[in-house]
C-alpha cells in the first residue's frame, strides 16, 4: 500500500515538471482572447457601426437610372390603317430619378439617435460578456487552487499516517506495540489514500471546468503555484453603492433602454408633423422606325428614321395627416408611459442592487470573522496533534484516540482553507455587481 501512494505523489511531482505556469492573469487573458461569444459581441459592435449613418436615417435624397429598350415588328393587312404593311419600331431610353424626402417631422435625427444608441447597446453587451467572463474565470481559477490546497492538506496528512504506521511497526519489532494499534494506523492510511484519490479526482475536475471556460482542450497540462490567499479588507456599503451607480452594468443597460424609449416617443410624435418629398426625373429616349415598302412616287426603299426625345420633370407632395381616428395620440400616450416604466425599472433595479451590496458586504464581514475564527482554531488543533503525537510514543493516549485528533487537525485545516476561499468568492461577487470588470478599458488592457 505504501509503495502504491507513494508512486501516486512521485507521479504527480513529476508530472509539473516543465509545465507552463497557469496564472489568474494569464487565464483571464486567454478567456478573453478564446472566447468565441465575445467575439460575436465585436462583430454585433462593428454591423452597429457601419449602420450608423445619416444615409441609414434616410438624410439624403435615392438616386435611380433607370433604362428601357423596346421593339416591335408589325404586319398590318389592315385596309383601314393608315400604314398599311409591314414596319419596325424600336426605342432605347435612359432616365434620371431623384427622389428626396426633405421634411418628414424630424424623423430622420431620431432614426440617426436610434442607430447610435444600438452602438452603444452592443458595445454594452460586449462590457456584460468581458464582466461575466472575469468573473467566471477569476472564480474558476480560485476553485482550482482551493482544490489543491485540500489535495495538499490530504496529502500531507497521508504522509503523517505512513510515518506513524512506520513508527508502529517498529515499535512491534522490539515488543512495545499491537496488532490493534497496527490495523488502526494501517487503516488510517487507506482511509486517507481514498480520500486523496478522491480529491485528486475532484482536483482535475476543476482544471476542466477552467479549461472550459478558456476554450481549451480539457487535456491541458498547466501548473498552478499561486497559494489561495486573502488580505481582508473591511468593505463601505455607501462607497460601493457611489462606485455601483455609476459603473453597474444592469443600471447602465436600463438607462439606455429609457433613451430608447424617449427616442420612440420622439418618433411617434414626429407623426404628427406633415412631410414634404421632392422628386425630379431627367431623361433621353432614342425611337426608330423603319416602314418595309417602298416610296410608291419614286418606288425607292422607305429609309428608317430616327427620332429623339429629352424629358426633365420636377414634382413637390405634401403629406399632412391631420387626422387617424386617434391612433398616433394613442400611440404617443404609450410611449410616454413605456418612458415611465423604463423609469421605474431602473428604480427597482437600483434598490434591490442596493440590497445585494448589503448583503455581500455584511458576508464578507461575517466571513472575515470566520477566517480568523478558523486560524486560531488551527493553530491550536496544530499544537493538539504535537503533544499527541509525543503522548502516543509515552503510551498515554490510545492509537484511535490520536487519529481522532489528527481528524480535527485535517478538519481545521479545511475550514480555513473554506474560509479563504469563500472570502475570495464574495469579494469576487461585489467587484462583479458594482461592475468593476466591466468596463471596456479594463476588457481592452487584459486582452
Amino acid at each position: 500500500m505504501k509503495g502504491i501512494i507513494f508512486g501516486i505523489l512521485a507521479v504527480f511531482a513529476m508530472s509539473v515538471t516543465g509545465q507552463e505556469v497557469m496564472t489568474l492573469e494569464r487565464a483571464i487573458s486567454l478567456a478573453l482572447e478564446h472566447n468565441l461569444l465575445l467575439k460575436i459581441n465585436e462583430t454585433d459592435i462593428q454591423i452597429a457601426e457601419n449602420n450608423n449613418t445619416w444615409g441609414r436615417a434616410g438624410k439624403y435624397p435615392t438616386i435611380d437610372l433607370n433604362s428601357t429598350f423596346q421593339s416591335t415588328l408589325i404586319n398590318d393587312n389592315n385596309p383601314a390603317s393608315f400604314l398599311n404593311g409591314t414596319f419596325f419600331t424600336g426605342g432605347l431610353g435612359i432616365a434620371l430619378d431623384v427622389n428626396w424626402q426633405v421634411y418628414n417631422g424630424g424623423r430622420v435625427r431620431v432614426s440617426k439617435d436610434q442607430l447610435e444608441v444600438a452602438i452603444t447597446q452592443n458595445r454594452q453587451q460586449r462590457d456584460l460578456t468581458i464582466q461575466n467572463l472575469i468573473r467566471d474565470v477569476t472564480l474558476a481559477y480560485q476553485n482550482v487552487l482551493f482544490q489543491q490546497e485540500r489535495y495538499d492538506l490530504l496529502a500531507e496528512t497521508l504522509k503523517l499516517s505512513h510515518a506513524r504506521l512506520d513508527y508502529e511497526e517498529t515499535k512491534r519489532d522490539f515488543g512495545g506495540s499491537n496488532a490493534f494499534n497496527l490495523i488502526q494506523f494501517e487503516s488510517a492510511v487507506i482511509t486517507d489514500s481514498i480520500a486523496l484519490i478522491t480529491q485528486e479526482n475532484a482536483l482535475e475536475v476543476s482544471k476542466r471546468d477552467l479549461y472550459d471556460l478558456l476554450t481549451l482542450p480539457s487535456d491541458q497540462d498547466y501548473v498552478y503555484t499561486a497559494l489561495l490567499q486573502v488580505t481582508p479588507t473591511p468593505p463601505n456599503p455607501e462607497l460601493l453603492k457611489e462606485e455601483l451607480d455609476e459603473q453597474n452594468l444592469t443600471l447602465r443597460s436600463l438607462s439606455v433602454i429609457s433613451e430608447i424609449q424617449a427616442l420612440n416617443t420622439a418618433l411617434s410624435e414626429s407623426f404628427q408633423k406633415p412631410s414634404i418629398i421632392l422628386n425630379t426625373t431627367g431623361g433621353v429616349t432614342e425611337n426608330y422606325f423603319k416602314f418595309f415598302g417602298e416610296n410608291p412616287q419614286t418606288g425607292e426603299t422607305l429609309p428608317g428614321v430616327f427620332s429623339e426625345r429629352f424629358n426633365v420633370g420636377l414634382t413637390a407632395s405634401l403629406n399632412w395627416n391631420l387626422y387617424d381616428g386617434g391612433v398616433r395620440k394613442t400611440d404617443i400616450q404609450n410611449a410616454k408611459l413605456s418612458e415611465e416604466i423604463a423609469q421605474m425599472d431602473i428604480l427597482d433595479a437600483t434598490m434591490d442592487l442596493y440590497n445585494q451590496v448589503d448583503i455581500l458586504s455584511a458576508n464578507y464581514t461575517n466571513q472575515v470573522e470566520q477566517l480568523q475564527l478558523a486560524d486560531e482554531r488551527l493553530q491550536i488543533a496544530a499544537r493538539n496533534l504535537i503533544m499527541a503525537e509525543e503522548r502516543l510514543k509515552l503510551g498515554r493516549i490510545t492509537s484511535i484516540d490520536f487519529r481522532n485528533i489528527q481528524n480535527q487537525n485535517v478538519a481545521a485545516a479545511f475550514e480555513k482553507v473554506s474560509a479563504i476561499f469563500n472570502l475570495i468568492n464574495t469579494q469576487t461577487q461585489l467587484d462583479w455587481l458594482v461592475g468593476r470588470y466591466g468596463s471596456e478599458d479594463e476588457g481592452a488592457n487584459l486582452r
